[in-house]
């Protein structure tokens, strides 16, 4: 684990320090897994380090490493997939919330818990509700100073061993609420509280010596002071965890792709076939190579997010981007490690199996790289608006060709009908394909929408333009074939590269 130039020099003793510690726990997560049983031993001395205080504050019995630390802790870690995917999802992974919406008797009451190693669980997906997280049909009422809770929550990762569940449910059917992600809310449920119980435990690739299972809620009274922010405030405190656990899943499968480079290299040093180690095979070498492209990157990615989460920024974007990356990058790394070491790196006698197998859980976990995309799209759509527009362009005279215009001001023109169809048609003339966006036809002008809007209904209703519209408003305008006839005549459109021999145009 080689460190970056901004980590502190305690972030750097702490990277030493944790991966010196989990190569000694390597023996009994392998036997675990061989025995299908949960490894009460490897959380007992993560606990006894204090390493799942990794990123909890100090004056909260935490080691005040930040997201970065955390996330030293959990590429360490992951060299043992089942354990590090508990340490990561769970044991930090409902951290963020606590620390951002908790209240200070909160803090107080659960961060030093979690820092002596507590085990806890995410509580999100149900048999209603995966990707669209939004639709959480568990159901919250406020009854004195509890919470009745009902339903059941699906695919948790360390159900029944945990003792700590960020629970989401829904507090409003209010339509209104419902729009503007007000109708669900966060809560804390405690092992041990009444009609909270496990129902099912599931069978999940790469999960040999974790659990994952199914929870119920029957009448669960939950108290108000187990709520994490203010009703009606879960959206808002479960998108805020997801990016923190988004950044951790990143770190941890930089733990399994490492694993991979540790195994298959050395393996096709000593593998001979046709006279020769398979590590001077040219395919072979061109994967091995791509394991150490996918995990620089992905590396890089990873602590760029946690540094930003340790200064304050806004890292939804960089926590998507990272966990897409990574995770995509991991199945794939997996795959190609498995190519190189043939038939073995099938059996369960090396662990690329297994990392294959988890890697494909975490393409769905934590949200699916579908969700994670969209996230990415819609955030980055937001906060880039401004540095997006497109490229003004115009017909250059003396070329007859679009190409770019610097220092664009607006024309002294009258916005009437026919200075608008003259620019819709020089528009067709530099994006034929496109149509023009009404507030780049107000910019031209140098006018309000409101100038504009009638404008381009009367040439509407004259068959000159096609309207574009969205909700009943005017979005984009479009010359007709008639509106272009009518702006120029056909000789002011043609144009021929100056090779063309015009004798053959018609």
């Amino acid at each position: 684990m080689f460190p970056y130039p901004w980590w502190t020099d305690e972030q750097k003793r702490f990277a030493e320090e944790v991966q010196t510690f989990v190569r000694e726990l390597i023996p009994i997560d392998v036997k675990s897994r061989w025995k299908r049983q949960f490894p009460w031993e490897i959380f007992e001395k993560i606990s006894e380090r204090g390493y799942t205080g990794a990123g909890i504050p100090k004056e909260y019995g935490g080691m005040g490493l930040g997201a970065t630390g955390a996330c030293i802790a959990a590429e360490a870690l992951n060299i043992m997939p089942g354990p590090g995917r508990v340490f990561v999802g769970n044991m930090l992974g409902g951290l963020r919330q606590i620390i951002e919406f908790g209240t200070e008797e909160q803090k107080k009451r659960f961060l030093p818990r979690i820092a002596k190693g507590e085990i806890g669980a995410i509580v999100i997906t149900e048999p209603f509700a995966g990707t669209d997280a939004a639709a959480q049909h568990v159901r919250a009422k406020k009854v004195g100073d509890v919470y009745i809770l009902n339903g059941k929550k699906r695919f948790i990762v360390s159900a029944g061993v945990a003792t700590r569940y960020m629970v989401y449910a829904r507090t409003s059917d209010d339509p209104q609420d419902i729009a503007n992600y007000r109708h669900l809310t966060g809560f804390i449920v405690e092992k041990g509280m009444a009609g909270f119980n496990v129902e099912k435990i599931n069978e999940i690739a790469g999960f040999e010596n974790i659990q994952n299972g199914v929870l119920n809620f029957n009448n669960t009274p939950c108290p108000v002071e187990n709520r994490i922010g203010e009703e009606g405030e879960g959206w808002k405190v479960m998108t805020n965890g997801l990016n923190f656990e988004r950044t951790l899943i990143s770190a941890q499968v930089l733990g399994w792709m490492w694993e991979i480079i540790r195994y298959v290299i050395p393996y096709a040093e000593r593998r001979v076939q046709f006279g020769r180690p398979t590590i001077d095979f040219t395919n072979n070498q061109l994967k091995l190579a791509d394991l150490f492209i996918r995990y620089y990157t992905a590396r890089l990615l990873t602590y760029y997010t946690a540094y930003l989460w340790d200064i304050g920024w806004d890292i939804t974007i960089e926590s998507n981007v990272a966990k897409v990356y990574n995770c995509e990058s991991v199945l794939s790394s997996a795959l190609d490690g498995i190519q190189v070491m043939g038939g073995d790196g099938l059996t369960p006698f090396y662990p690329l199996l297994s990392i294959m197998n988890v890697s494909k859980v975490e393409n769905i976990a934590g949200g699916t790289m579908e969700a994670c995309r969209l996230v990415i799209l819609r955030s980055a759509m937001r906060k880039l608006k401004e540095h997006i527009k497109p490229q003004k362009r115009a017909i250059d005279k003396d070329l007859g060709v679009p190409v770019p215009v610097v220092g664009f001001t607006s024309t002294d023109e009258e916005p009437d009908e026919s200075n608008v169809l003259r620019v819709l048609a020089e528009d067709y003339r530099v994006n034929p394909g496109l149509y023009m966006k009404v507030e780049d036809i107000c910019e031209y002008f140098g006018c309000e929408k409101e100038k504009i809007v009638p404008v381009l209904e009367s040439l509407e209703r004259k068959g000159l333009v096609s309207l574009f519209r969205q909700k009943n408003q005017i979005m984009m305008a479009k010359a007709t074939y008639e509106g272009l006839n009518e702006a120029f005549d056909f000789e002011y459109y043609r144009w021929f590269p100056f090779w063309v021999e015009k004798k053959n145009i018609f």
